[in-house]
């Protein structure tokens, strides 16, 4: 079971590489494209695109045919796209490669989670949602580093070598790993019952209050990943490495929930675990959000807020997948994808949000970032009102 989980967290880092690696680079992709911070920004927005429109076909497809073709089909693609955007010779040709490499990433990304939920449920899908969550958790940590030491010494193009480099062995891991929908529940799916799926499963309460709350904190995640590195590098005069390592530090937090939270299901239901952080993460905002407005968004007083704010999307990303797919076995695929629509979807709003909002302050991070919490919190109370959430066991 551990081989299962580490190979999936090593398949779905494909995404998270795509954006934390080439954060540090974003300055430098700027002045060699004589692109405006908006621009550069909009790249990553493009990404969001991609993975976003890419969720609702790769999961029924997946259901239909099984899980490894539509995930070696789009890590070959991702691979292609990242090329293409190592050779683009502006804004506008990087930003068409991000939707293509977000169109690819989005395969794996979708999959994954429908892959844990072939084989196990309750805690044991729990505990694989978590190591595949330490392994995943290692991109933030490591990508922005590999990024910054990656630039200091070659142009910024070769972030996309490396990241085609590793899809490419993306690819070969899949085969380490078996077939997990078998040819029977495969003839019982068909593409076009797709969309009935869908609609069922939006006026399902427990699965629409999971993936909205964590839908709506993926919105103010990437609000935060977007801003940063303006935030930290042009406001606040950090270099790309200094930056890298505060942006490691924050996910330090993030990946040490995640490996918390099977322990705490034990004790707490999901719903529980899932309104405390967005209580959390709100304050966490809020603090940021005042701090802003009152000009005293200093490194100092980023550093602990962040670290919380992102601590608290940790700790719900497992309880939240467990709880949305736990009643949904036989559209596991479909369900899936849904839930990965619906919060890349909100990725790509936000960090397009910060884009168009961008003005030269940390206004746009940090109102987007409270923005996201303060709805992952609305979300949540409607969906597991306390009354309705069953005491600790």
């Amino acid at each position: 079971m551990a081989r299962f989980g580490f190979v999936l967290g090593v398949l779905s880092t494909a995404g998270p590489l795509a954006i934390d690696m080439y954060l540090p680079a974003l300055p430098s992709i700027a002045r060699d494209l004589h692109a405006t911070q908006g621009q550069v920004e909009a790249s990553m927005m493009a990404f969001f695109i991609g993975l976003t429109v890419s969720q609702p076909l790769y999961g029924p497809i997946s259901d239909r045919i099984g899980r490894r073709p539509p995930i070696i089909f789009g890590l070959l693609l991702y691979v292609a796209a990242s090329l293409a955007c190592s050779f683009a010779s502006n804004v506008h040709l990087l930003i068409a490669g991000r939707v293509l490499q977000g169109l690819g990433a989005g395969a794996s990304i979708a999959i994954s989670s429908a892959i844990i939920r072939d084989r196990y449920t309750g805690m044991q899908a729990a505990s694989l949602l978590a190591l595949r969550m330490l392994v995943l958790g290692l991109s933030p940590i490591l990508a922005p580093m590999m990024g910054a030491t990656l630039i200091s010494v070659e142009p910024w193009r070769s972030v996309f070598w490396f990241a085609a480099c590793h899809g490419l062995l993306c690819a070969g891991v899949m085969f380490l790993i078996p077939e997990t929908r078998h040819a029977e529940a495969r003839a019982g799916s068909r593409l076009q019952d797709a969309f009935k799926v869908y609609g069922r499963l939006s006026l399902d309460r427990s699965f629409m209050g999971a993936v909205l709350t964590l839908a709506c904190m993926q919105f103010g995640f990437v609000a935060y990943i977007a801003g940063s590195a303006f935030v930290l590098m042009t406001m606040n005069n950090l270099s790309p490495w200094f930056y890298s390592v505060i942006f490691s530090s924050n996910a330090v937090g993030f990946i040490g929930c995640a490996q918390l939270a099977p322990r705490l299901m034990r004790r707490f239901k999901p719903e529980q675990l899932i309104l405390f952080a967005a209580m959390v993460q709100t304050l966490a905002s809020l603090f940021l959000l005042g701090a802003a407005l009152s000009h005293h968004l200093t490194v100092p007083v980023l550093i602990g807020p962040l670290f919380v704010f992102l601590a608290c999307f940790g700790l719900v990303g497992g309880p939240s997948v467990v709880l949305a797919l736990r009643d949904h076995a036989a559209v596991a695929g479909t369900a899936s994808a849904l839930l990965s629509f619906l919060q890349f979807g909100s990725a790509a709003l936000g960090s397009g949000l910060v884009a168009a909002l961008a003005n030269g302050t940390a206004l746009p991070m940090t109102g987007m970032m409270a923005v996201g919490a303060c709805g992952g919190l609305l979300c949540a109370r409607r969906a597991f009102r306390p009354r309705a959430v069953p005491a600790p066991v």
